[in-house]
């Protein structure tokens, strides 16, 4: 006879504990390193405490009376509850939503070889993407090279919601030719030899444009242009 109970109530209980725990942990970290399956699991949960959590703040007075704070353990609804209602709210004051990003990484050594990601918050200090993307830029303004198409697209994402975008991500770039690439603002040198060797291996130009989809047969998108309409006859 084929069971009737698929899951295991404890089993429920202590999934659900585990969940709560992860959001807790990225709030309060900013970032956090685990499982691929953890992560992609956790990340609507996180987007949607957040997005209710934020949604209801703008209505209250006493912004740590919000009853969305409850999705947490209480004793992290003390530790983490100004940092919501207070950096959170700030932070991402023009977004709906997309709050979070899912980085994959390689699988870990191990017997298990289990896939691993990375669950950020988006526009921290420490967004791991916003420092490779700078690192990148930071590569290619010291090899002379133009930025691609996909550069910039990913430029412009990053910071089109953070405060004061440009302004940071140019400092970012330049900490990263300091960090990475050890140059001197003052000489305008690279002063490691084998870095300024590798900085010789440009990329080729294979005329591939990576924003167009390999799968489907897709046409690039034309810019916007202004288009006057006419007056409905109804409202005359």
């Amino acid at each position: 006879m084929p069971a009737l109970q698929k899951f295991h109530a404890n089993v429920a209980r202590h999934v659900k504990s585990m969940d709560k725990n992860i959001c807790a942990n990225v709030i309060r970290h900013e970032s956090i390193v685990t499982t691929r399956a953890k992560a992609k699991r956790v990340q609507p949960k996180l987007e949607r405490f957040l997005t209710k959590t934020l949604r209801e703040n703008e209505s209250l007075e006493n912004k740590l009376d919000n009853k969305h704070l409850r999705f947490l353990q209480p004793p992290d609804v003390k530790t983490l509850g100004n940092k919501i209602v207070d950096e959170l709210s700030d932070r991402y004051q023009g977004r709906n939503a997309g709050y979070t990003r899912l980085i994959r990484l390689e699988p870990r050594l191990g017997e298990d070889k289990a896939p691993m990601a990375v669950l950020e918050l988006v526009d921290s200090n420490f967004d791991i993407k916003f420092w490779y993307t700078a690192k990148i830029v930071a590569r290619l303004q010291l090899q002379n090279l133009p930025l691609d198409k996909l550069t910039k697209y990913e430029v412009s994402k990053l910071i089109k919601f953070r405060k004061n975008g440009q302004e940071k991500f140019d400092e970012a770039v330049e900490t990263a030719k300091k960090e990475f690439f050890k140059y001197n603002a003052e000489t305008g040198e690279i002063e490691d030899e084998a870095i300024k060797q590798n900085l010789k291996n440009k990329p080729r130009d294979h005329g591939i444009n990576f924003q167009k989809s390999k799968k489907f047969h897709t046409k690039e998108r034309f810019d916007k242009q202004s288009v006057e309409l006419p007056q409905s006859p109804f409202l005359a």
